[in-house]
């Protein structure tokens, strides 16, 4: 299947066979599925159970179905009817209250799914992806003049860039409870990242470290998978904020998987362009009191340069009325 999801152009991590592993390491039930054309596969899906309070759960098809991309139209259509039809018996087997998909297909090609309800986004809808087959030169030149003044920066003040270890997965949750206070936002659990570190092997999921006179500044998650090298996850400490750290780490990153030979840099994950003029703009005498949490970290990333990509996003498809609309009452009540 890791060959099948890893061939398709910026290929999806959250369909590998390594990230099924990991999720069964958390206690999620997991199913793989495929389809067949000729005895090659075209289409595939891991399905993963998610557990909701009072003995209810639903299935969730993170970036994925999966459709061969040279087939496109009614074929690519029946290819998603079928994997849906062995959802749909799976989750009815799992009294499940509905199934979630998220096909890797961009808004320009937009499938049929008037059977669904469109909901909010799970994995980011929109991101930027930088083409590493570009010289080094070609990404600098392609940044923004202050992006590339604050890598020469960090390496002209010392800061040094490493690929780390799981001994070095302390300095990853003490940054990331730092970020998550400063920036306002929840994290993953401990035992999450934990598990990552453990099950995901060393050339899939790589930790990048950003280090000044002996003291940690930035640690990402990167994953690489299939022609793409993804930013999953940042970290960065309060102090030393000048010396620009997290700008130095992101270029390594970007000339690790070029040398590495994978064709796709995967931001993962920021406002779509309009929404970010919108938020930005300012009318004179006029001040904006609210500002998107992705603001700045959009700001950071569309500093690298990049084409934006924008995915159909999220879907649902509704198997009990009755409880899927408690579970959203619950989810508004959550989020407050």
């Amino acid at each position: 299947m890791d060959n099948f999801v890893g061939s398709m152009v910026k290929s999806q991590f959250l369909q590998s066979w390594e990230w099924g592993e990991f999720q069964q390491s958390l206690g999620r039930k997991i199913w793989r599925l495929g389809v067949l054309d000729s005895q090659s596969l075209v289409a595939s899906a891991l399905v993963i159970k998610h557990n909701l309070p009072l003995g209810r759960n639903y299935l969730y098809c993170p970036r994925g179905p999966i459709f061969e991309t040279k087939n496109q139209g009614l074929k690519t259509k029946n290819y998603l009817d079928e994997l849906l039809e062995k959802i749909i018996e799976i989750a009815k087997q799992e009294n499940s209250l509905f199934v979630r998909i998220e096909p890797p297909v961009e808004k320009s090609n937009e499938l049929n799914l008037k059977s669904l309800v469109a909901t909010q986004f799970v994995q980011p809808k929109d991101t930027l992806t930088l083409d590493l087959s570009k010289s080094e030169e070609q990404l600098l030149s392609e940044m923004h003049p202050k992006t590339r003044y604050n890598i020469r920066l960090a390496e002209k003040k010392g800061v040094t860039v490493r690929i780390g270890v799981k001994e070095d997965f302390e300095k990853f949750w003490q940054l990331n409870q730092e970020t998550a206070s400063r920036d306002s936002f929840k994290t993953h659990p401990r035992n999450y990242y934990q598990k990552m570190l453990e099950v995901l092997s060393p050339d899939f999921l790589k930790l990048f470290l950003a280090e000044y006179e002996g003291k940690v500044l930035v640690v990402n998650l990167v994953i690489f998978f299939g022609d793409t090298v993804t930013y999953l996850h940042g970290a960065s400490s309060n102090e030393y904020r000048n010396l620009m750290a997290p700008h130095l780490v992101q270029w390594r990153q970007i000339l690790e998987g070029k040398k590495l030979g994978f064709k796709c840099y995967d931001m993962w994950g920021v406002l779509p362009l309009k929404t970010q003029q919108a938020t930005t703009e300012n009318t004179e005498g006029a001040e904006h009191t609210e500002h998107h949490s992705w603001q700045g970290l959009t700001r950071f990333k569309r500093g690298f340069g990049g084409q934006e990509i924008n995915y159909i996003g999220t879907y649902d498809l509704i198997l009990n009325s009755f409880w899927y609309n408690m579970y959203k009452i619950g989810r508004r009540f959550l989020r407050g």
